[in-house]
Formats: structure tokens, sequence, C-alpha cells
């Protein structure tokens, strides 16, 4: 996407949601709200009130919102925005995020009360040897960890969602 009006438009009161959001071409039930103009101040932006109306706009208008922010230790937008979020899931990068990243961006996130749910691996080289061993090792010891009872009842209890197009 080139630049656009997107949030930071509608936080400034230059654009509204309706002027902003965009509808995906390849995915029907896919709406995206541009970041929009970089302003000269975006955690004072993120942390308004504006901000709040926003959210309550968007959650009585999807059933879903998923807010795609820097890295946390980059800057604070991550950080003043995870306040507002319903669930956190911090994503890392296979080979490149360190231990010591992970457990400061855990630790700040914790600081501000934060409901960290999960962590992504993203950018996994499948093609690299220490991931055949991890999967090898999961083959031979991971039945000592999970029974096919188990994994049946988390199969029965969250049924698969198919997707339709509106």
């Amino acid at each position: 996407m080139g630049p656009r009006s997107g949030l930071s438009n509608v936080l400034t009161g230059s654009a509204t949601l309706q002027q902003t959001v965009v509808r995906s071409p390849s995915l029907a039930n896919l709406f995206v709200l541009p970041a929009g103009t970089p302003p000269p101040n975006p955690a004072e932006l993120l942390a308004s009130s504006n901000m709040r109306d926003v959210l309550a706009e968007l959650r009585d208008q999807y059933d879903h919102i998923i807010i795609d922010t820097p890295p946390t230790l980059s800057v604070t937008d991550a950080v003043v925005l995870s306040t507002r979020a319903d669930a956190v899931v911090l994503v890392i990068r296979s080979g490149q995020t360190t231990k010591g990243a992970l457990r400061r961006s855990r630790d700040i996130l914790m600081q501000v009360n934060a409901k960290v749910t999960g962590v992504l691996l993203n950018a996994v080289d499948l093609t690299s040897p220490d991931y055949y061993y991890y999967y090898e090792y999961q083959g031979k010891y991971g039945s000592r960890y999970y029974r096919e009872d188990e994994v049946t009842q988390v199969e029965e209890d969250h049924p698969k969602v198919s997707s339709t197009s509106a």
C-alpha cells in the first residue's frame, strides 16, 4: 500500500473511518485501516481518548481487530496500544530475536498489565537442519507428552471454522 489516509488522519480529525478503511481485494471479509500520514506525536495520538473512541467504533463494526505495531523495543507505540488491546501476541523472528530482547519485551508489557496471550515464531527456515532436528525430536518424544485422546478432545471442543464469502 502506498501513502494514504489512515489511522493517524482519523485521530487528528482530518479523515473519518469510513474514508480510510479499505476492503482487501483478495479476501472478502478482510478490511484494513492503514497507518496514515506519519504524525509528529504518534505515541500521544495512540494514547488519546480519540484512539479509545476509534477502537470502540471498530469493535462495534468488526468481529476481530488486529493491530500490527512496530517492535516493542523500538518505539513506544506497541506498549501504548497493548494497554488497549484485548490480547497481545508477541511476534519474534526466528534466528534474529534474542532471548534477552524477548524477556525485555515481556517485562515491559507486564509492567503495563498487557494481556500477553502468546508468542508467534515468524520466518522459520524449513530447510534448516535445526527444524528437522526439532521435528524428529517431537516425533520420537512428543507422544510422551500428548495423548491421542487429548488431541481429539481439543478438536471436538474447537471445531474447524469454514470461511464463506459475503
